[in-house]
């Protein structure tokens, strides 16, 4: 019995010590359980903090294409030598529009100044005539039109090298050379006798200076394979012949009317110029049968003497 007794007794205690055993491993567990969810509870923020922190990466923008390097600018050539298309005017046109500017120009001033020499009467109203024409014929036609009475006559005109009318200044300086010339030649005929003065030689210099240009552009004319002259060639300009479009009204419609005088006077010359060349080819033949005639009459002359003999 007291084994028995014994032996339940050990069993409950057995049993009661692995409760206890139990109770103090769930007591462990827990703080340990709690550790760890405070651990993780923890380690979460952190997590998210850190989360937080590395924002995600912005995406890569797109690299740019490089931007193709411009190609060099091809410099433009300017045009050299008498543009295609056109014909240079011969010497007939350059001719009737020398004649017709000279007219123009110093016809009324020549008479009004030679009146005035052999007499003394009130010339005002000529002068300021011969004044207006010239101001017309120097600066305002050619700037307006790009060309002067001369050239409307002759149906001329002066281009550059790209077939455009050059610029206003060619005008004004080419049709300056005939004034030059007179200015120089007046300034030294009233200055030679008082050369010997500073002022006199002063303006027999200026005098000179002008006339030398004047006969400059005369040599280069009449060198060039272009006919041009000083300030053609400084331009680059060329005297071509000009062929109405027919559109032009007012006064510019006047002015190429002009050419029909100039057309005609052309005609007139070249007729005259053929009958000259006949006449000349005539007498050359009848000088040549006259040759011929006399030769043959020297043959038969010898060929009798020959004969007696």
């Amino acid at each position: 019995m007291k084994f028995t007794e014994l032996s339940e007794q050990y069993t409950v205690e057995a049993r009661i010590m692995g409760l206890l055993d139990k109770v103090d491993n769930i007591d462990e567990e827990k703080p340990a359980k709690a550790k760890a969810a405070k651990a993780v509870a923890k380690a979460k923020p952190k997590a998210a903090k850190a989360v937080a922190k590395a924002k995600p990466a912005k995406a890569a923008k797109p690299a740019k294409p490089a931007k193709a390097k411009r190609a060099p600018k091809e410099e433009k050539l300017r045009p050299t030598g008498l543009p295609e298309g056109y014909e240079l005017a011969g010497g007939m046109p350059r001719y009737i529009g020398w004649l017709i500017n000279v007219a123009w120009n110093f016809g009324v001033l020549i008479g009004t100044i030679s009146i005035f020499m052999f007499g003394d009467p009130d010339m005002t109203i000529p002068f300021l005539l011969a004044g207006l024409m010239i101001l017309a014929n120097w600066l305002v036609i050619p700037i307006w039109t790009g060309r002067n009475i001369g050239e409307f006559v002759s149906r001329t005109k002066y281009i550059n090298s790209a077939g455009n009318k050059p610029i206003f200044l060619h005008a004004i300086l080419n049709n300056s050379l005939g004034y030059m010339f007179l200015i120089g030649f007046i300034f030294i005929a009233v200055n030679f006798q008082e050369a010997s003065n500073s002022t006199g030689m002063t303006y027999i210099g200026v005098g000179a200076v002008f006339i030398v240009l004047w006969v400059v552009n005369f040599f280069f004319k009449k060198n060039s394979d272009y006919s041009q002259g000083l300030f053609d060639l400084a331009f680059s300009s060329y005297l071509v012949k000009h062929v109405a479009s027919g559109d032009e009204t007012g006064w510019l419609a006047r002015f190429e009317s002009l050419g029909d005088f100039g057309d005609k006077w052309a005609q007139r010359s070249a007729e005259r110029q053929e009958k000259s060349k006949q006449k000349a080819e005539e007498k050359a033949a009848r000088a040549a049968e006259a040759g011929e005639a006399e030769e043959s009459e020297e043959d038969s002359a010898e060929s009798e003497e020959e004969s007696e003999d």
